[in-house]
């Protein structure tokens, strides 16, 4: 299936200090501020990135700076557990991010995810030498290195992975049935094991929240639910 064409946001050095995507047909792009530059490539691209399987929520809401409000006390003044409010719930509570930022991340591409080949390609499409280019012109500005299409999906995933990680050891502090290995390469659910790199964080149009174990085939497990559905007005629970 065919990806839509998407114009690919380029993190900008901001006058704050932080960095902000960018777009040259609209120019800031707004709730994409992030202190990295990789997050603000991933908050300015989630679209795409997320078609492609690079991230999912967990990623989205690592580029936002959330993982450390996780642990803030602005975040236990939310009064609840994360299986209660979930990453939408935080997010919204502590004003990281626009909720729908977290909303349609279930991807169509997640079956490609596996090789770096085929991500290279299909990112490709996109990132043009005339891209690249800007890319790294904004990045010295910035005071960074050089990047390569390679060292951008590196640091894509790089960045998905902390931060699954990071919530799944929220998880586990939280449930009983969770368990991350001391070595964060897999977690036991319900005492089945999964790899962490199969596993991706969704959120769904309906508010509900879970962990899905992704096959080899694309296809999606769900392999824990951490927040139910909001129950309409009227309805009992």
């Amino acid at each position: 299936m065919p990806l839509p064409f998407l114009a690919i946001a380029v993190p900008v050095f901001h006058s704050s200090g932080a960095w902000i995507a960018s777009t040259a047909a609209s120019g800031y792009i707004a709730g994409t501020l992030s202190s990295t530059w990789i997050g603000a490539f991933v908050l300015g691209n989630s679209s795409l990135l997320g078609s492609l399987g690079l991230v999912s929520a967990a990623g989205i809401f690592g580029a936002t700076g959330g993982l450390a409000a996780l642990s803030s006390g602005a975040a236990l003044g939310v009064g609840s557990a994360l299986t209660a409010v979930g990453l939408g719930g935080v997010a919204s509570t502590l004003g990281i991010a626009p909720t729908v930022t977290f909303l349609g991340l279930t991807p169509i591409g997640w079956a490609i995810a596996g090789t770096a080949a085929t991500v290279a390609a299909s990112l490709g499409l996109y990132v043009t030498r005339k891209t690249m280019r800007r890319i790294n012109e904004e990045r010295a500005k910035g005071g960074l290195e050089p990047t390569t299409l390679t060292g951008i999906i590196r640091e894509v995933r790089l960045l998905e992975a902390n931060s699954l990680e990071t919530i799944l050891a929220w998880l586990d502090a939280e449930l009983d049935n969770v368990s991350l290995s001391d070595d964060h390469k897999d977690v036991t659910v319900d005492g089945q094991v999964f790899s962490l790199h199969r596993l991706k964080y969704v959120v769904n149009k309906d508010g509900s929240e879970e962990l899905v174990f992704v096959t080899r085939t694309g296809r999606k497990k769900r392999v824990l639910q951490v927040k139910r559905a909001p129950v309409p007005e009227g309805f009992l629970a």
